[in-house]
Formats: structure tokens, C-alpha cells, sequence
């Protein structure tokens, strides 16, 4: 997560900025280390609640849909307020670092004491 967030923050940086090519790769670059979050995320929920874990996969799924769904409204306004997808880049880097620090504090590897049976 912290790579795709320098990534775009680099893209906001005003040197990269004139340069659609240099743009356009820090973004594809971003995309793609952002992937790499996909498996971590996806067997994370089987590693602490086995027993539930496609309930919790729904329930995931569910909120991320609703994240995709404000977050178009949320660039619109962003790029009507500002006209600068540089602004845009660096809320999502700010979103990107924040999941990161969520992450590193609260996910394990240990089954959750609530999945277990009794």
C-alpha cells in the first residue's frame, strides 16, 4: 500500500506533472503494486475466522463496493472544487497510507478467538 501511494504522490509532485508519459507509468506502476494487496487481503480472512470467512468476505466485498460507489462522487467533487487531479492523486495517497497503518495494527495471522468452537 505505501507503494502505490508514493507512486501517486510522485505523479502530484509539479515535476512530474508536464509529463503525461512519466504520469501515465507512475499510475500503471501504482495499479500494479496495488494488486499485490489483493492476496493478502483475500486469505487474511480465512487465516482469523475460517469458520466465517465468506461472511466476512461479503461483508468486505460489500463495504469496498460502497467505497467504489462514493469515492466517483467524491473525485467529481474533488475535481470540480480544485480542477487538479493532482489533488485528487494525494487524497488517494493519504487513503492508501491509512490502510496501510490499519493494517499493520490490526491484521494477524491468528484465528480470532470468537471463530473458534467451543
Amino acid at each position: 500500500m505505501m507503494g502505490p501511494a508514493l507512486c501517486l504522490l510522485a505523479v502530484s509532485a509539479p515535476a512530474t506533472g508536464d509529463s503525461a508519459a512519466s504520469a501515465s507509468l507512475l499510475i500503471t506502476v501504482a495499479l500494479g503494486l496495488n494488486a499485490l494487496t489483493l492476496g493478502a487481503v483475500s486469505v487474511s480472512q480465512l487465516d482469523i475466522a475460517p469458520r466465517h470467512a465468506g461472511s466476512i468476505f461479503g461483508l468486505g466485498n460489500t463495504f469496498a463496493t460502497l467505497a467504489g460507489l462514493l469515492s466517483t462522487r467524491l473525485t467529481g467533487d474533488i475535481l470540480a472544487a480544485t480542477g487538479s487531479w493532482a489533488a485528487v492523486f494525494s487524497v488517494t495517497a493519504v487513503h492508501f497510507v491509512a490502510g496501510s497503518v490499519l493494517w499493520w495494527m490490526w491484521v494477524g495471522d491468528s484465528q480470532l478467538p470468537e471463530d473458534k468452537l467451543s
